[in-house]
């Protein structure tokens, strides 16, 4: 169940309302929305900052990505889409952001949300980010979750963050 309510009393950035806006009203009654149905054309700007998890098989194997927009690619440095979540992140928060968030979102169908800061380190970058994440549970029958979609906002992380690790 997506409560847009609970997601705001969370103070996240504007684009993870928006997105979380666009799948209250595409999932309709349904307490989950459908993945494969859903049209990412009608939030042209969010798309490069939405990621799929593929579910299908569990969870055993890793979060796999079956989608990854442009600016998360860009932050890993390489296309993740066919690849674990696992493998792709090696940050400080690795753990508690699998155990506490994206883990759950299969387990006990909830929603995950991450803010934490972690230094980015590439070619011409070595600074610190703000990451917002939510990863919302999909379902095809409104009972078994198959897909996971979520977003995620980068912002400059001069000051100091409050880490969350949760599921809602």
């Amino acid at each position: 169940m997506i409560d847009i309510d609970a997601i705001k009393k969370l103070d996240v950035s504007p684009p993870l309302i928006a997105f979380t806006s666009f799948l209250c009203q595409e999932k309709g009654v349904h307490s989950f929305p459908d993945y494969q149905k859903l049209d990412l054309m009608k939030i042209p700007r969010l798309v490069p900052c939405i990621w799929v998890i593929d579910f299908r098989k569990g969870i055993d194997g890793g979060l796999l990505f079956h989608f990854s927009g442009t600016a998360m690619d860009r932050q890993y440095g390489y296309n993740i889409t066919g690849h674990t979540w696992e493998d792709c992140y090696a940050g400080d928060h690795r753990e508690k952001v699998l155990d506490h968030c994206f883990r759950k979102v299969y387990l006990e169908k909830k929603i995950g949300f991450t803010r934490r800061k972690d230094r980015f380190i590439s070619d011409n970058l070595n600074k610190y980010r703000k990451i917002e994440a939510l990863l919302f549970p999909c379902s095809q029958d409104d009972d078994h979750i198959n897909f996971g979609i979520g977003i995620t906002h980068f912002s400059p992380a001069d000051d100091e963050v409050d880490s969350v690790y949760t599921a809602i």
